[in-house]
């Protein structure tokens, strides 16, 4: 007898096994459904685009680092050409005015300069290259194209009475307010030689300007 009812129980376990299983499967197809498929949502935003021109005409203000002669304000003026959207070309003029050398500080002798020889003027010319294109949020809403570039190239820097061929190298980050509009930092390095003290040396001259750029 005990048998027979092992028997029965076992008989309907196993007619109520396929019922529970099914029964189980929508729950664990809906989990999985959840997991495969997320619902994200997708922010829309403006972007700021360069305008279709290839020209730009910046305005420079910054400082330079005359070698020996101290920090002084730049002003200068920069035109570019976008060759492609990565690739430009620019040329610089820029004007400072040197300070006195050390030399003429500690010892308060005669000038070594006059004040039209202590007039800094140069201009090169570069060729660039968008190295880190990108983006940057100010809301989740708007954002404007970026870039960070390096450029190189030759010059010619009049000073002390001379003209002296110039090596230029640096970088910058540019940030494009619109099609027409953007603003650049940019930080750069010339390289010339100097015998203003009786000795032939290569003189580093370090530039850090800010620049406000029109496209046309």
């Amino acid at each position: 007898m005990e048998i027979g009812f092992r028997g029965l129980f076992l008989s309907l376990l196993l007619l109520a096994g396929p019922s529970v299983q099914a029964a189980s499967d929508p729950a664990s197809e809906d989990a999985d459904s959840t997991l495969i498929d997320p619902k994200i949502e997708r922010i829309e935003f403006q972007e700021a685009k360069i305008d279709a021109r290839d020209y730009e005409v910046s305005l420079l203000v910054g400082y330079i680092s005359i070698e020996d002669f101290g920090v002084q304000p730049l002003l200068g003026l920069r035109m570019e050409y976008f060759i492609t959207e990565n690739i430009f070309a620019d040329l610089t003029l820029g004007q400072a005015t040197a300070g006195k050398t050390s030399y003429e500080v500690l010892t308060g002798g005669a000038p070594l300069l006059t004040n039209a020889e202590r007039d800094y003027r140069f201009y090169s010319l570069n060729i660039g290259y968008h190295l880190l294109p990108g983006e940057a949020f100010v809301t989740r809403k708007l954002t404007y194209n970026t870039a960070f570039y390096l450029s190189g190239g030759i010059g010619n820097t009049d000073f002390a009475g001379s003209e002296r061929f110039t090596l230029n190298y640096g970088a910058g980050y540019r940030f494009l307010f619109s099609d027409w509009l953007d603003v650049s930092v940019d930080f750069r390095n010339s390289v010339h030689d100097m015998d203003l003290f009786g000795e032939l040396k290569t003189t580093n001259n370090l530039q850090f300007t800010l620049s406000l750029g029109l496209f046309f």
